[in-house]
């Protein structure tokens, strides 16, 4: 009697092998993926080849069951099924043995840095961008305190931010071993924060995370993340920490309006500055125990005053009294908190009181990788304490922190161009690469030391560089007119008169175009172009304005006019100190107005008067001469009484003095090209024609000028085949 039909549907499954077929594909799939899991990451096998595997497992698994139904593999397979099972779980504890030791792992860095880069804003609303950037700004802090990690600063690491640039090309960059990314999901009291760790040379990802908590827990998230970044990065630098890194704050408003304002504070422009100190006031008036914050008022203030000093140095002197309250609360606080150390030295160092070293040195000890007090300190020991050669390691200690942050650069250029003026444009042309895509950047780091020391081709090179995308201090015109100036002054007239001078929209263009036509027509001696160049200068600033009172001083003494530039010169005195010309300044006029000024006196029957101002510069100046021993130390505008090797020789020739003027000029184009303020067709410097060796320092000249008329000739041409070309 035959058997009854078959309808137990489990019973089939089973004896065709269909239930062992789907266990074993299963149990292999998932051990194959945990294998891939463990070891393609360190191979290097792009992310897209482990989704191929996952999707390929789900899809095969019908398939499987499938051929298993309509052919009874299960016999067949059992035993292989049972080898297989066994052989690939054997393999993926060997491969989980081997991840959780050390065997294989990457040998930790001998000097690890790290970047981190600005949070992406994923919480739909752009005013909650600050909040960002400022979780991402306090993981710099507490990676900050770690023994033997180098973290780079925010200037750096910020500059990145909405460019589509690979973590590789990054890494090189900022020289960094690895990159901390992530996003951030504000919305009201809750806080999503995702971050993966990057390495730095191959793109991979080191390690990644997600946080879901309570707005309130976000300090606790920050050390959670610290810890785990270190632990994923960098085992040489594990350690105790330089301090605990306790919460800035109990008031998560207060905090939210400290890192609003450190948001304007990096901006480094006036009205910034000033909404920077209104939102610290506002969160000091929520938590008045906020040190970071009492800190981060007083580097505002002390910003401000700065800003101010000249326009309105009562206002000045009381916002320096203010800082200095407010960083002495900082330190009551806290008194290890490297910020406000740094403050306090910064304050030191600007009222020109001691102790500004130790307090630098002291907010270094608690924060190495403060790279703002590089950077400051660097300043201090260059044009403070007077030691170089100790300000060139420190401020390369605060460029390998802040590779991108153009003022280190221009203080680091500085450096170079007094002591090593022979790497002055290898130096430049590598700051341009570095962060000539930012703004304000070049123009921060060339003008006008590039110009009034003497480097034409690096001024115009610089100005061709920047991103005409960019909305610059400084136009490309200004740039080229710089260039020009010491070496064709008709071709410096028709950059004046060319497409590209302002409009009145752009008043501060205006008044630099304006004081630069004055230039250049007295210059090349065309005195009516002159006159009417003056005219248009008072018209439109006024006949109140300091800068117009002593350029009209100044040149009607070229022009021997001398009773009227004495009316000039009176209203403008006392003529203000030697200073450093404005970004669109000019910079003959406050370079040598002391030759002016003895002119004056002189020619006006004042010779007492002369003959004392004459005699107080000129000791000064070679006092500086003989401190300035083979550097190039007189070859830039500085602030203070500091000269230049120009007013040196203009007023030694002034003077009659020729073979001391001779040596100054000697000194001027041995540190740089041509500097900008050496014009032959000045009147004191006629007089020194026909003295033998001031005409061979002619003829030198002479032949550099057609060097470098050669090369700027190629940089325009070469600049105008591109712009035809786009």
């Amino acid at each position: 009697m035959p058997d009854p039909p078959r309808t137990d549907w489990l019973t089939q499954l089973r004896e065709r092998g269909v239930i062992r077929v789907a266990t074993s594909y299963s149990v292999i799939a998932w051990l194959l993926l945990q294998i891939a899991d463990v070891s393609f990451e360190p191979l290097g096998v792009p992310g897209w080849v482990m989704t191929a595997l996952i999707v390929s497992a789900l899809l095969g698994f019908p398939v499987a069951t499938l051929l298993a139904w309509f052919f009874e593999f299960g016999h067949g397979v059992r035993r292989y099924a049972d080898i297989a099972i066994i052989g690939v779980l054997v393999t993926v504890v060997a491969a989980l043995l081997v991840r959780q030791s050390d065997l294989g792992r990457v040998p930790a860095p001998e000097n690890p840095a790290i970047a981190v880069l600005p949070f992406e804003n994923l919480s739909g609303d752009p005013g909650q961008e600050y909040f960002s950037d400022g979780l991402a700004e306090e993981m710099l802090d507490r990676l900050g305190r770690v023994p033997g990690l180098k973290v780079i600063a925010r200037s750096s690491s910020f500059g990145f931010k909405g460019k589509d640039v690979d973590a590789r090309t990054i890494g090189e960059k900022l020289g960094v071993t690895a990159l901390l990314e992530g996003s951030v999901r504000r919305q009201g009291q809750r806080l999503k924060l995702s971050a993966r760790l990057i390495d730095g040379t191959t793109g991979q990802q080191l390690w990644s995370g997600s946080f879901d908590r309570e707005f309130d827990d976000i300090f606790a998230i920050q050390a959670e993340l610290a810890g785990a970044v270190v632990n994923a990065i960098v085992p040489a630098a594990r350690g105790e920490v330089t301090r605990d890194a306790a919460a800035p704050t109990s008031d998560l408003n207060a905090y939210d309006l400290y890192l609003s304002a450190r948001t304007q504070l990096a901006l480094r422009v006036p009205d910034s500055i000033v909404k920077s100190v209104e939102l610290t006031e506002q969160a000091l008036r929520l938590d008045p125990a906020f040190a970071r914050g009492q800190a981060h008022l007083a580097n505002s203030l002390l910003f401000q005053a700065m800003f101010l000093e000249d326009a309105n140095p009562e206002q000045s002197a009381a916002l320096l009294r203010r800082a200095e309250a407010t960083v002495h609360k900082a330190l009551a606080l806290d008194p290890d908190l490297s910020e406000a150390h740094g403050a306090y030295a910064n304050l030191l160092r600007q009222t020109g009181r001691p102790g500004a070293e130790e307090q630098y040195r002291r907010a270094l000890e608690l924060n190495p990788n403060n790279a703002a007090s590089w950077h400051d300190y660097a300043v201090y020991l260059n044009n403070v304490a007077g030691r170089p050669e100790e300000s060139d390691r420190a401020v390369e200690r605060a460029l390998e922190l802040d590779p991108r942050q153009p003022a280190t650069w221009a203080n680091y250029l500085a450096n170079v161009l007094e002591h090593e003026p022979q790497r002055y444009s290898r130096v430049l042309e590598h700051a341009t690469r570095v962060v000539g895509d930012m703004p304000f950047a070049i123009d921060r780091m060339t003008s006008p030391a590039t110009a009034v020391a003497g480097y034409p081709v690096d001024v115009l090179r610089a100005g061709l560089a920047k991103d005409p995308s960019q909305a610059d201090n400084i136009p490309l015109w200004v740039n080229r007119l710089r260039a020009w100036m010491p070496i064709d002054l008709v071709r410096a007239a028709q950059v004046l008169a060319g497409p590209d001078v302002p409009g009145s929209s752009s008043p501060p263009a205006v008044r630099a175009h304006l004081f630069f036509s004055v230039e250049v027509a007295g210059r090349r001696g065309d005195w009516a172009r002159l006159d009417q160049a003056l005219d248009e200068l008072r018209t439109r600033f006024g006949e109140a304005d300091p800068q117009v009172r002593s350029v009209m001083a100044f040149w009607l003494t070229v022009r021997d006019r001398h009773d009227e530039a004495a009316k000039w010169l009176a209203l403008a005195e006392p003529v203000p100190n030697m200073a450093f010309p404005t970004v669109l300044g000019i910079d003959t006029t406050y370079g040598l107005m002391d030759t002016a000024m003895v002119r004056i006196y002189r020619a006006t029957g004042r010779e007492a008067a002369a003959r004392q101002l004459a005699q107080e510069r000129l000791q000064a100046l070679r006092a500086q001469r003989r401190a300035a021993g083979t550097t190039c130390a007189m070859s830039i505008f500085v602030q203070g009484n500091r000269g230049t090797w120009l007013q040196y020789a203009s007023l030694a020739a002034n003077e009659g003095l020729k073979d001391e003027a001779v040596d100054a000029l000697q000194g001027a184009l041995r540190c740089g090209e041509l500097p900008s303020a050496f014009e032959p067709g000045l009147p004191w410097f006629r007089s020194l024609e026909g003295h033998p060796p001031y005409d061979e320092l002619l003829r030198e000249r002479a032949r550099r000028v057609t060097r470098i008329r050669s090369t700027l000739e190629q940089l325009e041409a070469g600049h105008a085949a591109k712009a035809d070309a786009r």
